[in-house]
């Protein structure tokens, strides 16, 4: 089943831009975590109905996340007595565009429900359901898998040499399918033996890359500019990264934008560089 705001069900059900139940919610948040050769995601459930919980807890419905992968044809349904549910899949199995739609469905008949957060519309009830009835579903969720999408975002950037460029100045290209970060050849040599320490390396995240992000989420950000290079691959993989962590891309500062983007740096200079300084000290 996929959510249709505009279906009309026989019978109340908790769901987004519904009036069936009044002051109660029904949301689901969903992760994918993708790894060399598995794709896990993770589904916590929440819900404010304390009837609709108490049937759960009874066995009486459960919580279901359908799963489908419109590029590969695959789906899977995701089942949880608890809040909280994962599952794996091979690596091939969710590739482009995959929808996942949460629910709480019955389990075994429930002859006998009635709630006061239900609209005094439905009358006092209670109400029959039986097996595979809806009680609660949430918006459908979109994600987009690749491995792109999934790698670090400084992957769409590249360290090349400009001949002429000053080795105090680095410039930032946008117009190749990679974001160029142009150095002078001596600066280049110098940043490419940096990168064989992890601390250098978060030293180099937190200085050229993020003011690089930063840069590449303002010209996003611009109607025109972004008209300009959202055919690009670096562009197509920071606005499907901001998508998969729900973020909007104009929703706020190009830093704060550029922080999510890259998992808030700056806990890695505080692991590998400032609390490295204290212990050699």
């Amino acid at each position: 089943m996929k959510f249709d705001r505009n279906k009309a069900f026989p019978y109340p059900v908790l769901r987004p831009f519904s009036d069936d139940y009044v002051d109660v919610e029904f949301q689901a948040t969903v992760e994918f975590l993708v790894s060399k050769d598995t794709i896990k995601v993770n589904i916590d459930f929440a819900i404010s109905s304390d009837e609709i919980v108490n049937e759960i807890s009874k066995g009486n419905a459960e919580y279901v996340a359908a799963i489908a992968c419109r590029d590969t044809y695959y789906q899977h349904i995701v089942t949880s007595f608890t809040k909280n549910a994962s599952a794996d899949f091979n690596i091939g199995q969710l590739r482009g565009e995959v929808r996942v739609n949460p629910y709480v469905v019955v389990k075994k008949d429930i002859p006998s429900f009635s709630s006061p957060d239900i609209n005094a519309e439905f009358g006092g009830g209670p109400f029959a359901f039986v097996v595979g009835d809806v009680l609660a579903q949430d918006d459908a969720q979109v994600f987009y898998i690749d491995r792109d999408l999934l790698k670090p975002i400084t992957s769409v950037f590249e360290l090349v040499k400009k001949d002429d460029q000053s080795d105090g100045i680095w410039t930032i290209g946008f117009d190749n399918e990679h974001i160029q970060i142009e150095v002078s050849p001596k600066m280049k040599e110098s940043i490419d033996n940096a990168r064989n320490t992890k601390n250098n390396r978060v030293v180099l995240i937190n200085s050229i890359y993020f003011a690089a992000v930063m840069q590449a989420v303002q010209k996003l950000q611009d109607a025109d500019t972004r008209a300009t290079f959202e055919d690009k691959k670096w562009a197509k993989v920071m606005l499907g990264q901001a998508h998969n962590k729900g973020l909007d891309i104009n929703g706020g500062d190009s830093y704060l934008i550029a922080e999510r983007l890259m998992q808030q740096p700056i806990k890695l200079l505080d692991s590998y560089v400032f609390k490295g300084a204290i212990n050699e000290g």
